[in-house]
């Protein structure tokens, strides 16, 4: 049996998905499942042993250069479309349900089709008041497939630990218990203010050490912030680790602090304490579970949705709201 299972969103979105591809492989245990994700989703799959072919697609190099060079983004949909259909599916499950996903739905040769969203001619389900963890199983019962264990799962190799550990100590770290600050985002209205990361690293010194997460684009302003307030036991690991690296670092933490961001839905996957940050969007719908607290300043904010905001309302959480919620988590008491 062939199977063709559609995830090209967000980091965050694709990790989802990784419970849903273990709860589809469980019920066809035989069969060959076949991956269409993002390009840069595809090292949380290379150990995945429920998946036996990854097809990538450059997502965002698309979103980014389709207006400057038409004819590779034409060519890349093109190639991904050939790669597509070269295998006969029995299933093509899309749990994107957007349009440059469902392209390739429609383009799959395949028996059976099924989307999470509403598209003609396709068996779909879509409730936009649900989580969208909780959509994601409904649509694997449409396929009729048990949807009572779809917890987000990671495989990270032993090398790989060993690795991002060797990192770590090569930045600076002593050994210490490290919660991880998650300060940047693609979204400046998911970004909680600076000068409270500040606060918030000031009063952990001396109760554990703090690592700070993200993109080597972040890696300037994120030396700037800690050369300037003069912190110590602050590990600057930004553009320093690949995916599995981070999520090894993560498992190890006592806690991450986060916006919505993919480091909030690792947190959750790796089973370690999260304080969510959340502004713009809608903590019902993406928020995180297990060991979690989820905060929202108590300014009125109406999920807006955009990744500019003037409201700011996320800033209206304050560090003293975080410590609590380190405390009520059991993390780095003093």
């Amino acid at each position: 049996m062939n199977i063709l299972v559609i995830k090209q969103t967000s980091l965050g979105d694709v990790l989802h998905s990784t419970g849903h591809i273990k709860a589809i492989k469980a019920k066809y245990p035989d069969s060959r499942l076949t991956l269409l994700t993002a390009d840069s989703s595809a090292d949380l799959f290379r150990d995945n042993p429920n998946v036996d072919e990854l097809i990538l697609f450059e997502r965002y190099r698309v979103k980014r250069d389709w207006w400057r060079h038409p004819l590779w983004t034409l060519g890349h949909f093109k190639d991904t479309l050939k790669r597509v259909r070269v295998t006969e599916y029995d299933l093509a499950i899309d749990l994107q349900g957007r349009w440059k996903s469902v392209l390739f739905l429609y383009a799959a040769r395949t028996r059976r089709r099924i989307v999470k969203g509403r598209w003609p001619f396709v068996e779909g389900f879509r409730d936009r008041r649900l989580h969208a963890l909780d959509e994601m199983d409904r649509v694997l019962t449409l396929a009729g497939i048990d949807s009572d264990d779809t917890r987000m799962e990671l495989f990270i190799s032993d090398e790989v630990i060993a690795r991002a550990k060797t990192k770590l100590r090569e930045s600076g770290w002593d050994g210490l218990p490290y919660v991880i600050f998650s300060p940047f985002t693609r979204w400046p209205s998911k970004n909680w203010k600076t000068e409270g990361f500040t606060h918030l690293a000031a009063a952990l010194q001396g109760r554990c050490a703090v690592v700070i997460s993200g993109a080597r684009s972040d890696q300037e302003v994120a030396s700037q912030f800690v050369n300037d307030n003069d912190l110590t036991s602050v590990i600057n690991l930004c553009g320093e680790l690949d995916l599995n690296e981070f999520a090894a670092i993560v498992s190890a933490a006592q806690a991450v602090i986060s916006g919505d961001s993919f480091a909030m839905h690792l947190a959750v996957a790796c089973n370690t304490p999260v304080v969510a940050l959340f502004g713009p969007t809608d903590e019902t719908r993406v928020g995180p579970s297990g060991q979690a607290v989820i905060l929202r300043g108590p300014a009125p904010c109406v999920r807006c949705y955009r990744m500019n905001c003037e409201k700011r309302c996320i800033d209206s959480i304050e560090p003293v709201d975080i410590l609590k919620a380190l405390d009520s988590l059991s993390v780095c008491t003093e």
